[in-house]
């Protein structure tokens, strides 16, 4: 863990005060790292718990209650349709998610699908996971550009943002697509159980680009070029 240690210690050093989180998925029992048990809980609060103290842990798709477990790669978990819509009476509906079930079928036909689940996710923080598949950032709008212009003044791709839905449906799928990374705002569901503030915003990076990322950061442009 002594690369993920330093990537954290440098993205702290460039004012990013958030702790970096990572993710990892498996279909071996992760080692060493605690599992979640039987509880269950949003995807987007198990991430929380981590700013809040707690050490890396394991989930299951059991153990989420909304989709993030199927948007970050480990499938839904069975669910009777009672449960099903009654968790649909949450999410349509006027100062909802969205205006009818139609609506939010087209918004996730438009988001990339894992064709491949996987049994376990560790989450953590960067410096305590090893070998991360994706990492997180949530920082405010400045900070979170910067990261995108890293990346950007290296390769001369462009970083695509998605917005609309949750902040794991815009995230995963996307940069587990594309190995690259992208950047949204989330949604109030997501940012209230996270506790974020009005300005801030997530980005999320493949693994085999942070490198180059937080490298760069001292590489790019600040304030006016003169």
């Amino acid at each position: 863990m002594e690369k993920t240690r330093e990537y954290a210690q440098r993205l702290m050093e460039s004012g990013y005060a958030r702790k970096a989180i990572a993710f990892k998925l498996s279909d071996a029992v992760p080692e060493n790292v605690e599992s979640y048990g039987n509880a269950q809980s949003f995807h987007c609060a198990v991430v929380a718990e981590i700013w809040d103290g707690r050490p890396p842990l394991y989930l299951t798709r059991e153990n989420i209650l909304c989709g993030g477990a199927l948007y970050s790669g480990m499938g839904h978990r069975r669910i009777a349709k009672e449960e099903f819509d009654a968790g649909m009476s949450q999410v349509i509906g006027v100062r909802k998610g969205y205006v009818s079930r139609e609506a939010l079928r087209k918004a996730s036909r438009q988001i990339p699908h894992f064709f491949k689940h996987h049994r376990y996710q560790v989450i953590g923080a960067l410096e305590d996971v090893e070998d991360p598949e994706v990492v997180m950032v949530v920082a405010d709008a400045y900070r979170v550009m910067r990261l995108c212009k890293a990346y950007t003044w290296q390769t001369g791709e462009l970083v695509h943002g998605l917005s609309g839905m949750g902040w794991c449906t815009n995230s995963f799928p996307l940069v587990s697509r594309t190995q690259g990374m992208t950047f949204n705002m989330g949604d109030e569901t997501s940012r209230v159980l996270m506790n974020l503030e009005p300005g801030e915003m997530y980005c999320f990076m493949h693994s085999t680009v942070v490198p180059l990322v937080i490298d760069n950061l001292p590489n790019i442009q600040t304030g006016l070029a003169l």
